[in-house]
């Protein structure tokens, strides 16, 4: 029986073993790729710096102002090159366009009915009031 328990602490032994080695050596490999990874933001930053100053070359007033002269026919903005409000013509009338839209969209208009005034404003959902006539029976003599 303790022979067998010796066995079994020397196997716990070794496989902790080779578990602490696998867990080194994976640990080596993830500061590798960190180092890695950190170098190559490094030359990332460094390449950033270079475009930026060679941008801010190129983008130098002075170099700007030779390159316009040199290839561009620009003259200086002056009140000849401005227009004046009477210079623009005149706006064309567009007349109501809404009613326009509801003429010909509305309905033909109902015969005015007797009792029922017919320059009422009429909106959807409203109500016309009715009228209610009581007629009495009137006798006739003959």
């Amino acid at each position: 029986m303790i022979r067998l328990l010796n066995l079994v602490a020397v196997l716990g032994l070794i496989g902790s073993a080779i578990y602490a080695y696998s867990i080194k050596y994976d640990t080596l490999y993830q500061a590798g790729q960190v180092s890695k990874a950190q170098s190559q933001l490094k030359r990332e930053r460094q390449a950033i710096a270079v475009l930026r100053a060679e941008w801010q070359l190129l983008t130098r007033p002075d170099r700007l102002q030779a390159a316009v002269d040199r290839y561009l026919a620009l003259e200086p903005i002056g009140t000849v090159h401005l227009g004046r409000l009477s210079d623009l013509p005149a706006r064309p009338d567009r007349g109501d366009e809404i009613g326009r839209l509801l003429a010909a969209t509305a309905t033909p208009k109902e015969k005015p009915v007797a009792g029922r005034a017919s320059d009422d404003p009429r909106t959807t959902g409203s109500v016309t009031p009715r009228t209610t006539t009581t007629r009495t029976p009137t006798t006739t003599s003959r």
